[in-house]
């Protein structure tokens, strides 16, 4: 029975250790994929607010050129228009060209032809795409829109004179945009002055006869008189937006707003950096945009699980009235999870299991040695505790323990603890001293000149080993610390060592405690920084009473009278004592010497 009481503790720490030890290894792949996850989003996120944002700069130099046109009432002219547009389109390259694009009455077709002749454009005429794709002469029909207005010209001459009502998806937006009286985008075209296999888009700003937006749909209609545009490459725009960004993340854009195959815009390809069209259009026009993004996500993201479902990756765009669908998905050399970490984790957990569980084993082979020793000690401390303070016990205690014969292991262990007791009896006895002397007005106040730096040091070291286990004290020093002052060294050790022993004790089992020295003109100041438990705002007011202790001190052990020991030297050292402090946060003292001269 007592070998399954001894073997128990073990057997339960290496079944507990290694339970922990997986499961720690399993929230941690856990916690990377989920990491993972969401970096995948933050850049979705950012990539798709960057497409919106060019898109809405876009729309707003369409409004900004209709201000334009409404403060000229309608006369702007080729010249006029051409020196309005040229800055935005040298800041904006995803613009291939700005339009304007009047409405024309079947019987004013000659007229306006000739005039546009005579401005020196001598082959300019109404026209349309045949079925061939070629341009030829627009057929009769009530009114058109053609394109007036094109800049930059150079490269867009085909578009010049094109009736945008010839076209089925261009006259459903400029259909859209004059019946709602705001911003339309069309579905994906391809451009008149295009020569390649490049997918575009327009927008269109309607204009009216009075500059401001009819009240009726009946109004709008007859009150038109013509469209300011944009005209956009897909890949241009999207090229342009995500210059500055380099993610290793693909995307497919669709218009979901358009019919399934008329959906499929273009294909963003990260390694390269450009938006294609040509080998998805095939497959695209043979599926719905949906089964394009599935199949593209199926590809890319079978071995990284960064998004459970396509929708999860897929987001919207708002374009003139119209919704494109952004679906992401990781490139082939986007960054995958690794399991080294969780894989760390667990061959850690497991080497520290069997750390502790040897540690309880040797702890089980020394118990019986020292339950002798103990035995002995209860004894001693019987005989003297009604006679002796509980450091002279302590004292009296180790040193019989030594006289016993103890290991050389253990003598350090208890020559420190004689030490830390007799440091206390000590602070105890000369705590008390010096109150009595204060109170009876009897201390005497010797400065000289000594090194601060120097001093602040060997109080450090002295209320470290006045502790069982040395704790750790940082020290800073500014650099406007002067080299020599004139203070009372003891007084100062009295009032360091009761500082910096007070944020030690109560700074719990890992005291963090922190000094800093520092230099002013007329005053030396020091501070005493810990993040223990805290001064309530209560017992801050009978913080310098001597033998009051803060209510939040618990079984600690002390006497209360370490800060009014130090209120009684500073005030012989006409110095002065600044508490702040909060509960559960940590205290910080400010001690403010004067240097006499």
């Amino acid at each position: 029975m007592k070998g399954y009481r001894q073997g128990l503790p073990i057997a339960l720490t290496v079944l507990l250790g290694t339970g922990l030890s997986v499961l720690a290894a399993g929230a941690i792949a856990h916690q990377t994929r989920t990491a993972q996850q969401l970096q995948f989003q933050r850049q979705t996120d950012v990539l798709a607010t960057s497409l919106q944002r060019s898109i809405n700069r876009y729309t707003d130099i369409l409004r900004s050129l209709s201000d334009f046109y409404a403060v000229s009432e309608q006369t702007v002219s080729r010249a006029d228009f051409n020196r309005f547009v040229e800055r935005a389109l040298a800041t904006y390259p995803g613009i291939q060209a700005l339009e304007w694009a009047p409405v024309v009455l079947a019987a004013e077709r000659a007229d306006f032809e000739a005039r546009v002749q005579a401005e020196g454009y001598r082959a300019f005429q109404i026209t349309e795409r045949e079925s061939r794709g070629g341009l030829v002469r627009a057929a009769n029909r009530p009114h058109y829109v053609p394109v007036l207005y094109l800049q930059p010209l150079a490269g867009n001459e085909l578009a010049l004179g094109y009736d945008l009502t010839s076209d089925d998806i261009r006259r459903e937006a400029l259909e859209t945009a004059r019946d709602s009286g705001s911003v339309a985008a069309s579905g994906r075209i391809r451009l008149v002055q295009e020569n390649k296999n490049q997918l575009g888009f327009l927008v269109f700003l309607p204009l009216y006869e009075s500059m401001k937006v009819p009240s009726t749909l009946q109004q709008r209609q007859d009150q038109l008189q013509g469209y300011l545009l944009g005209v956009f490459r897909v890949s241009e725009v999207v090229e342009e937006s995500l210059e500055t960004l380099s993610y290793d993340i693909d995307f497919t854009l669709t218009d979901v707003s358009a019919l399934p195959d008329e959906q499929f815009l273009g294909f963003y390809q990260a390694s390269e950096r450009m938006v294609t069209t040509v080998p998805q259009l095939e497959e695209a026009s043979a599926k719905t945009s949906g089964q394009v993004s599935r199949k593209i996500f199926k590809e890319r993201q079978v071995a990284r699980s960064l998004c459970p479902t396509v929708e999860a990756c897929t987001q919207l765009l708002k374009v003139g009235g119209r919704e494109w669908a952004i679906a992401f998905s990781p490139a082939a050399n986007y960054p995958g999870t690794t399991p080294w970490s969780a894989l760390s984790t667990l061959v850690v957990g497991l080497l520290l299991t069997a750390m502790i569980a040897r540690y309880f084993l040797q702890a089980q082979i020394a118990l019986a040695k020292s339950q002798e020793l103990s035995a002995l000690k209860i004894r001693l401390f019987s005989m003297a505790s009604h006679e002796l303070r509980t450091p002279l016990s302590t004292i009296l205690l180790s040193a019989q323990v030594l006289e016993s014969g103890a290991s050389q292991g253990d003598r350090s262990r208890i020559y420190s603890r004689i030490r830390a007791a007799a440091k206390r009896m000590n602070q105890l006895l000369s705590d008390l001293l010096t109150l009595a002397r204060a109170e009876s007005g009897k201390i005497d106040f010797a400065p000289e000149t000594l090194n601060p730096v120097l001093l602040c040091k060997q109080l450090i070291e002295e209320v470290r080993f006045s502790f069982e286990e040395s704790p750790k004290i940082d020290f800073e020093v500014s650099p406007t610390t002067p080299p020599a002052a004139y203070l009372d060294p003891q007084l100062l050790r009295a009032i360091l060592t009761n500082l910096l022993s007070n944020a030690v004790k109560y700074s719990g089992d890992r005291p963090q405690v922190l000094l800093k020295l520092s230099g002013h003109p007329h005053e030396i100041v020091l501070q005493v920084c810990d993040r223990g438990i805290g001064i309530s705002a209560k017992d801050q007011a009978r913080l310098y009473e001597a033998f009051h202790r803060g209510g939040n001190v618990g079984d600690i052990a002390g006497t209360g009278l370490g800060l009014a020991v130090v209120q009684a030297c500073l005030q012989l050292h006409q110095g002065s004592l600044d508490c702040q402090s909060q509960l559960g946060k940590g205290t910080v003292f400010t001690v403010k010497l004067p240097q006499i001269d």
